[in-house]
């Protein structure tokens, strides 16, 4: 009889919660009481019934806790899979699955959808002489610009090393430039702060008719990126795909001052 009450009680604490599973709990085990004293079952003592609920709820409070206990673990370990702890930003593999979901919504509604990729500037060189842990405090210097920089629609990831990535929903390449001018100047303010003459390369790519893969999308704003490193580094190249050229944008690698 206690396994039939188990199952509520379990659904109860898995969905609603600690409070939902013990009160669920203590329903149960009036009611286990209740059934106890209309069955007419002869008890030695009159407190034994009383005794036995209470047992029953104990057991049923422990198993909610430890439901609870494993819930929270599973939250936590999912938010660390999805969450790159140094930078708090999305990692890698929640970035692609946000971008696969906005590209296939841009496509939808034929909305347009710019992606861009940063990558610090001879970030080696403060690993090299400044040590590990100055390039951890860059990196995460970097993400709280970009986290200060963006919308709230927007969505940034560090996908590893000193690689980052933004994903902006609605944006075409006008839109897109605003947005990574005010990211260029939140990153020049964070460098300075750190006294760290250090600087970045963008690639940002802007998709008015949206209909390629996570992937190819990474590797052409990607290579974009790269384009901006061979020409010199420290500067921000801007592409559009699909539609009719955007006239006034600047894709010629448009530097941004230090960023």
């Amino acid at each position: 009889m206690s396994l039939f009450y188990l199952g509520p009680v379990a659904l109860a604490t898995w969905y609603g919660g600690r409070r939902a599973g013990i009160g669920i709990a203590s329903i149960s085990c009036v009611l286990w009481y209740g059934t106890q004293l209309a069955s007419g079952f002869p008890y030695s003592h009159p407190l034994i019934p009383v005794w036995n609920a209470l047992i029953r709820f104990g057991f049923f409070f422990v198993t909610s806790s430890l439901l609870m206990a494993l819930r929270g673990s599973l939250v936590e370990q999912r938010h660390l899979a999805r969450t790159d702890v140094l930078t708090g930003l999305c990692s890698r593999r929640a970035f692609e699955d946000r971008l696969d979901h906005e590209l296939a919504m841009a496509q939808r509604r034929s909305t347009p959808l710019t992606l861009a990729y940063l990558d610090l500037d001879d970030f080696k060189a403060v690993n090299d002489s400044l040590g590990h842990a100055e390039g951890d405090r860059l990196l995460r210097t970097t993400g709280q610009a970009v986290k200060k920089a963006l919308r709230k629609t927007d969505i940034a990831a560090r996908l590893g090393g000193d690689e980052f990535a933004l994903l902006l929903p609605g944006s075409n390449g006008h839109g897109a430039q605003r947005i990574v001018e005010h990211l260029g100047r939140e990153l020049r303010e964070a460098f300075s702060a750190s006294a760290l003459e250090i600087t970045c390369s963008i690639g940002v790519v802007s998709f008015l008719e949206p209909g390629v893969s996570a992937t190819d999308a990474l590797a052409a704003a990607d290579a974009l990126m790269y384009e901006v490193k061979r020409q010199g580094k420290a500067a921000v190249a801007f592409r559009v795909v699909g539609g009719a050229p955007l006239q006034g944008l600047r894709d010629d690698g448009a530097s941004t001052g230090g960023a």
